[in-house]
């Protein structure tokens, strides 16, 4: 499968990054292998997608790709709380649930049409019959 986004695209959104071509695109394969698992798991067909739709799915392609990417420096990318101390040498990093895992994140699921509310309702107490 062919990925959602090329390296030209993400380059384009997040420059200056400090891992190689291939690893960028083994990323964004794994992205687009979750995306496209979403989509199949919601019944979406994304084989030929509309203009619109492709815009779509690759900037959620690069998003995933992105959280997924090591940085190569010292501070993981993502990581929300850093923590440094010089005895006993202790190093703390705090990170969002998603990190380094090509989940989508609601924020994704939304551009791609596929928020996670659900239409119904139940009876309160059970059934009527």
């Amino acid at each position: 499968m062919e990925a959602f986004a090329t390296i030209e695209q993400y380059d384009a959104r997040f420059p200056g990054r400090e891992v190689p071509d291939a690893m960028l695109e083994e990323c964004l394969k794994d992205a687009t292998y979750a995306i496209a698992a979403v989509l199949e798991d919601r019944g979406v067909d994304y084989g030929d997608p509309s203009e619109d739709f492709a815009e779509r799915l690759m900037r959620v392609c690069r998003s995933v790709a992105n959280r997924i990417l090591p940085s190569g420096g010292d501070v993981p990318t993502g990581a929300t709380q850093m923590s440094v101390t010089a005895g006993p040498y202790q190093q703390t990093f705090s990170m969002p649930a998603a990190y380094g895992s090509p989940k989508l994140i609601p924020s994704e699921l939304a551009m791609l049409g596929l928020g996670s509310s659900r239409i119904g309702w139940a009876p309160l107490g059970g059934r009527d019959d």
